[in-house]
């Protein structure tokens, strides 16, 4: 189980600021994807290209760049380039 925290944007196209997938193991690609499919949107406006991917212990990168595994019971946070201030 990983919990997200979906800011800008991204919360907005889920439809909730915070969710859970329940899929362990995953890297910070699929995850962005399975946050992805969950709006139903064909393009919702975020992708492993323009999302930031923030892991509980500090750690910061984009999922196109380097996608690391996210481990079971991690909290994420999705933040898009585009967030305001």
């Amino acid at each position: 189980m990983i919990q997200v925290r979906c800011l800008g944007h991204i919360g907005t196209a889920v439809g909730a600021k915070e969710i859970t997938i329940q899929e362990p193991g995953l890297d910070a690609s699929e995850l962005v994807e399975r946050v992805r499919a969950m709006t139903g949107l064909q393009d919702p406006g975020f992708s492993k290209y323009n999302t930031i991917v923030l892991v509980e212990d500090g750690e910061a990168f984009v999922p196109a760049g380097r996608s690391a595994r996210i481990s079971d019971g991690a909290r994420v946070s999705l933040l898009p380039f585009s967030h305001g201030g």
